[in-house]
């Protein structure tokens, strides 16, 4: 995953990252369509901080080349940093369809 990628080329080992992905389809016309991605992704990461997670996430969802092949696609990701010391609040990034 993009994440991981951004994480250790930033110097952070993540020692867990757990990701759900939730995709709906809806009917278009006579067929179906791929029309969201919901990501869930928690992360375990010794060292680093809320702030620098949240930017590390939000430029791998940006950056993710699987992100950039469904463009037309509203994908949502909620990551949260599991060893936070200061806050639990999951960092949202939608990219996508406008």
């Amino acid at each position: 995953m993009a994440l991981a990628a951004q994480l250790s080329g930033a110097g952070f080992t993540p020692n867990e990252l757990d990701t759900v992905a939730k995709v709906s389809f809806e009917k278009a016309g006579d067929n179906f369509q791929i029309t969201r991605i919901e990501l869930e992704t928690a992360a375990d990461v010794p060292g680093v901080d809320e702030t620098t997670f949240r930017a590390l996430a939000a430029d791998a969802k940006k950056n993710c080349p699987v992100s950039k092949a469904l463009a037309a696609t509203e994908i949502k990701l909620k990551a949260t940093l599991r060893n936070a010391e200061t806050s639990r609040t999951p960092t949202e990034v939608a990219v996508g369809k406008d």
